[in-house]
């Protein structure tokens, strides 16, 4: 039975060129007469955001505007959270734009699973008209590209360990607690592994569609897989079960040809040892830009199921563009985690102390 309220909740801080777009999808959910707040925390937005909110206000007499003074995405959902009234949480992304039926699709969801929290794949859309933003979309499709998390496969169907951006039962959150503030990124990954200790579910269905806008260039991308490196660090700290190996990979592999440069200055064999890594990578770079062609159906078809006009700009071209993007996926994040590992002493102490944000006002 679905509930009597419906509570949306969307973070934002400077996404004035996002969050038009994503509240017209919000307010077009086929919601079959159900009830529904929607509520906007805006992060002290100083590009536009938060008047381009208030002007959407006058459009959607409904819409609720909070102030975030805390800024980032997990004190503006949380801050959402509280001030809901819903028995379902809907958290959405300011930078992504939903189906009609995703609403619906992800109540569906809830009851048929009896998941606590339930989302479905992160479908990735170009962030600009360039050849490089769009060649950005093709790998983020490629497993080579994230590293096969099932809420980036399109078809994924079944229970997962984390999802992204997550429909919730309010009972779930009551139970697991609320967003970790001190964390700034893979803040999903601890709450959805924190949900699974509480003796909830979480599902993944292929028909709840999110359509996610990538960075448009690579200084733009570099910069958000760094910070997500960071921040799975830091989510280990917090919670050592949250995270998977997988995760881990860029660090693994950054750190071992850091190491293995700096052993080849005086000891030869390990040039040999770093060659040949070097060109593991390099080969499966080539073998995954390769296999971009599949990425690029995918996202002629995304194109055409959106009824764009742009599917011929998607073409084998974009291929060439594949290498420097792959690159600054893995480098960046493998990077931030190095990072993050290595200023652990200034940090992890903090990160480490058991803190709890419970949903007060439940």
């Amino acid at each position: 039975m679905y509930p009597p309220l419906i509570s949306i909740v969307i973070p934002a801080r400077n996404e004035a060129a996002y969050i038009g777009r994503c509240l017209e999808s919000v307010y077009a959910q086929d919601l079959g007469g159900l009830e529904c707040e929607v509520i906007a925390a805006d992060g002290m937005s100083d590009d536009g955001t938060s008047e381009k909110l208030k002007t959407l206000k006058s459009k959607y007499p409904n819409l609720k505007i909070l102030e975030n003074p805390k800024r980032t995405v997990s004190s503006g959902v949380n801050l959402g959270i509280r001030e809901s009234k819903g028995d379902v949480i809907v958290r959405l992304d300011a930078h992504a734009e939903y189906g009609a039926d995703y609403v619906k699709n992800c109540l569906e969801a809830l009851e048929r699973t009896g998941a606590g929290n339930v989302g479905g794949p992160a479908i990735p859309l170009p962030g600009g008209g360039t050849d490089m933003a769009r060649a950005i979309v093709l790998a983020h499709y490629s497993p080579f590209g994230l590293g096969g998390g099932s809420f980036r496969k399109t078809g994924a169907e079944g229970f997962a360990e984390t999802l992204w951006p997550g429909c919730f039962l309010r009972e779930a959150l009551e139970k697991s607690g609320l967003y970790d503030e001190r964390l700034t990124r893979t803040e999903d990954i601890e709450l959805n592994a924190r949900i699974r200790k509480a003796g909830y579910r979480v599902y993944l269905s292929s028909r709840i569609r999110a359509f996610y806008y990538c960075r448009p260039n690579l200084k733009e991308l570099w910069r958000q897989r760094w910070l997500d490196g960071i921040g799975v660090v830091q989510t280990l700290a917090v919670n050592p079960g949250a995270p998977r190996p997988r995760h881990f990979v860029p660090l693994a592999f950054v750190s071992s040809m850091i190491l293995l440069a700096a052993l080849s200055i005086p000891l030869t064999p390990f040039r040999w040892m770093l060659a040949a890594e070097a060109g593991l990578y390099l080969g499966a770079m080539a073998w995954f830009t390769l296999g971009g062609l599949t990425s690029l159906r995918a996202a002629r078809e995304r194109e055409r199921e959106r009824g764009g006009a742009d599917v011929k700009t998607w073409n084998p071209g974009l291929l060439r563009l594949l290498p420097p993007a792959f690159a600054a996926l893995h480098f960046s994040y493998g990077l931030g985690s190095l990072w993050a590992v290595l200023s652990a002493p200034a940090w992890w102490a903090r990160f480490r102390k058991p803190m709890s944000f419970e949903l007060e006002n439940a």
